[in-house]
């Protein structure tokens, strides 16, 4: 054999083994990130827990601080929102661990169980205050708590701080430990009504409270400022960075201010007026009171009350949750009835829309034979919305009460949803909700009605 021919025969093996490598020499697929599952999926999977702030149903609408961040959030990626509620922040971990949720939507707080997750930008910064009965006699510093009795959460951020401020005062603070059938909101109440005498809770929610009920006040602080976050799992950076980008830019637009002062803005309305009454009426609408009424077959003076109740008779009123005009009427009542933003602020079609709804409410509740008794479900379905009402009526038959009868049987459990015992409850679909306005809404109706009564 030749030099060149032993040459060429090299030249043809090294050809052929670099072409046979070739064939394995394959790209690895690029592993699909948490955010390209989501895109792929086109839905964010967020967990929350049911809240006064955070989360919650109203006038059969979700609302809440983090529902509506997270909303902003998912629209801002290109994709649909589907929440999550977890029972409690345990199995909200559990949930992300497991990647059945992508995010847990809810102000979380480092500590030894939080250490594999991240926290984002998303962040809540509070404190800790006292919440107590606003009576004659109130703590007004710390030191004043010794000898006193405290309830907190079990194994809490509150009932930590309570601890450690206790130790700080060489003990003497009575501290109660309440476990998850009892919520935070529930405590607060329990103080309202005077029967326990402190417990603690978070700036954002004892504000929120204070707006809500009366009889607390929360002026001495039992901590310094925390920051609570909402996290991701810590497996995959891919949503985190999405996330921190769209919060950097949702602050530069200020839509986070925008939706802070939904939830946090001092004033149950926007905007109202002061509306003139004309001598010798209720209202200056008492004509339109007077015709649409008739078609409930209700006295005129409830329609009235009613209105007052909702507005003032202020007709170009807003409220914290977008519910406008006459009859306070949510935009998406006002849409099912035939009213455009425009018109909603019309006394006449806003009042004519709210009557057609009030009828939708009364068929709804037609089974409550007595008329004057089915009143009262429908004031407090148009309120709150029907859905939390109907969840009381399934929890008083449950527990032996008459679904069909309002005081001290509807409306105790409409009160007892605001417990996780009881929203959590197998015939309960809607989840918490703090009854507080809605039964004073009831009461306040039917009373201001009894004094227009005397209006001819």
């Amino acid at each position: 054999m030749t030099k060149s021919t032993y040459r060429f025969l090299l030249l043809l093996v090294a050809v052929s083994l670099f072409l046979s490598g070739c064939k394995t020499w394959k790209k690895s697929p690029r592993v699909k990130t948490l955010f390209d599952r989501i895109v792929e999926r086109d839905t964010l999977n967020a967990v929350m827990l049911y809240g006064s702030t955070s989360y919650f149903i109203y006038k059969d609408q979700p609302m809440g601080y983090d529902y509506d961040l997270c909303s902003n959030l998912a629209d801002t990626l290109g994709v649909n929102l589907r929440v999550i509620i977890a029972k409690n922040i345990q199995e909200a971990y559990h949930l992300l661990k497991s990647g059945k949720a992508d995010l847990i939507a809810n102000p979380i707080y480092k500590t030894q169980s939080t250490r594999n997750f991240l926290f984002t930008d998303v962040t809540e910064v509070s404190k800790q205050l006292l919440v107590q009965h606003n009576g004659a006699t109130m703590v007004n510093d710390v030191t004043e708590l010794i000898g006193k009795q405290v309830y907190v959460k079990a194994d809490s951020r509150y009932a930590d701080r309570m601890y450690h401020l206790n130790q700080e005062l060489g003990g003497g603070v009575f501290i109660h430990e309440v476990g998850d059938s009892v919520t935070i909101d529930q405590l607060i109440g329990m103080v309202a009504e005077g029967a326990i005498g402190y417990t603690v809770a978070s700036n954002t929610v004892a504000e929120m409270s204070q707006k809500n009920m009366a009889g607390i006040d929360i002026h001495v602080d039992v901590s310094f400022e925390q920051k609570g976050s909402w996290i991701t799992a810590g497996s995959d950076r891919s949503l985190f960075d999405k996330i921190n980008r769209w919060y950097a830019a949702a602050l530069d637009m200020n839509t986070v201010n925008v939706i802070n002062d939904k939830y946090f803005f001092e004033n149950k309305f926007f905007a109202t007026n002061v509306v003139k009454i004309p001598r010798g009426a209720i209202s200056p609408y008492d004509h339109l009171f007077r015709k649409y009424a008739k078609q409930l077959g209700w006295k005129w003076q409830l329609l009235a009350a009613q209105a007052y109740a909702e507005s003032n008779f202020d007709p170009a009123c807003v409220a914290w949750s977008g519910a406008s005009g006459l009859m306070q009427l949510m935009p998406n009542t006002a849409q099912h009835y035939g009213l455009g933003r425009a018109q909603i602020f019309d006394p006449a079609k806003n009042l004519e829309a709210a009557v057609q709804y009030i009828k939708m409410l009364n068929m709804m509740f037609h089974e409550i034979s007595n008329k004057e008794e089915r009143i009262k479900f429908i004031l407090a379905s148009y309120h709150s919305g029907p859905s939390h009402v109907q969840d009381a009526m399934a929890l008083a038959k449950k527990y032996g009460k008459n679904g069909h009868l309002w005081q001290g049987n509807v409306e105790k459990f409409l009160k007892l949803k605001s417990q996780s015992q009881y929203y959590n409850d197998d015939v309960c679909r809607y989840g918490f909700f703090n009854a507080a306005q809605t039964v004073r809404y009831v009461s306040d109706v039917m009373n201001r009605y009894e004094k227009y009564l005397k209006h001819r």
